[in-house]
């Protein structure tokens, strides 16, 4: 076999292995997320009114940027985090340069923005659809009684 062949033939089995890290390295940066606790109650219906269709923000402790939670139905809530998954730990100084961006809704009500890298997310989905972003939003697990929310990971 020559030297030429045998280089082709060991390319050809090398860039499979290379997509594949490549690949498995996008993953893992759309997980490389600050590690914070959350597990919130809200009464939707009454002290913490969500209508269907609409959204709150919501604190929640540090490192988190707070949480936006949406009804899209009535008995349905989504809870997403409004740290930014594009550049988790970066801040742009927009008015002050202590504070980093969050995630905030546009006047739709169905498109959430972030400031400084100027991603646009779908409220319906948290799937990115504008900016450099290709990660979701960070995703909080929700439970609905009826009368209490919990948003909780």
């Amino acid at each position: 076999m020559n030297f030429r062949k045998f280089s082709w033939l060991t390319g050809m089995a090398v860039l499979p292995l290379f997509c594949l890290n490549l690949y498995c390295n996008k993953d893992r940066l759309c997980q490389d997320f600050p590690d914070t606790y959350v597990n919130i109650t809200l009464q939707p219906n009454t002290l913490d009114f969500i209508p269907a269709g609409g959204y709150v923000y919501v604190t929640a402790n540090y490192p988190s940027r707070g949480l936006i939670v949406y009804r899209p139905f009535s008995d349905e809530f989504l809870a997403f985090e409004r740290t930014c998954p594009y550049d988790p730990y970066g801040c742009c100084a927009v008015d002050d340069a202590t504070q980093c961006a969050r995630l905030v809704a546009d006047e739709s009500g169905i498109i959430i923005i972030d400031s400084c890298c100027l991603s646009k997310y779908l409220m319906t989905d948290g799937s990115p659809f504008e900016g450099p972003s290709s990660c979701p939003l960070y995703q909080y697990q929700t439970y609905y009684d009826g009368t209490y929310l919990r948003i909780f990971n």
